[in-house]
């Protein structure tokens, strides 16, 4: 009887034992498992980024347009919004644009644009506005401000344009 006890609980330990070792031998499968899985899936997510960043850069496209001062060629990089698709379909345009409040030239054109205007808060010396939905702005001063505008753009070289306006009215040529 002592021997039938005896292999019992070796058969027992035996079974504890192989149980353990089988729980230990799944939880490394797991793991190993997960981490190929966590590996694949930030493979997955690294290219799904750049997927979505050359679609985001095709739908993008960069808008430079030119604006002759004096005969000097200035170049301004355009939002990629319908407001400025339609403005530079009708380029090119001679505008004599007159100065308000010493901080900027406008022009109300004789056509109206889609807008999508939204309060800005500051402009910033360089910026390209429209106001309403047939008013160009160009700001050549910084300031805050409580009005609305759809935003068009930024003159590349501010400094060289500013300095170039002068004060009243200037005319200027937009072409591509």
């Amino acid at each position: 009887m002592k021997i039938f006890i005896i292999i019992t609980v070796f058969i027992l330990l035996l079974i504890g034992a192989f149980y353990i070792l089988s729980n230990k031998s799944n939880n490394v499968k797991d793991k190993f498992q997960s981490k190929n899985i966590e590996e694949k899936n930030i493979q997955v997510e690294s290219e799904n980024s750049n997927i979505m960043e050359d679609n985001m850069n095709s739908q993008n496209e960069i808008i430079k347009i030119n604006l002759n001062i004096n005969n000097k060629k200035f170049t301004a990089t355009l939002n990629d919004n319908e407001t400025v698709k339609n403005l530079v379909s009708k380029l090119p345009l001679t505008l004599n644009m007159q100065d308000l409040n010493s901080n900027e030239k406008y022009k109300y054109l004789d056509f109206n644009l889609p807008t999508n205007s939204n309060k800005v808060n500051r402009i910033n010396a360089g910026d390209i506005k429209l106001f309403g939905n047939n008013c160009l702005v160009i700001f050549y001063e910084s300031f805050n401000t409580s009005y609305s505008y759809t935003n068009l753009g930024k003159i590349d070289n501010v400094d060289q344009f500013v300095s170039e306006l002068g004060s009243g009215n200037v005319t200027i040529t937009f072409e591509e």
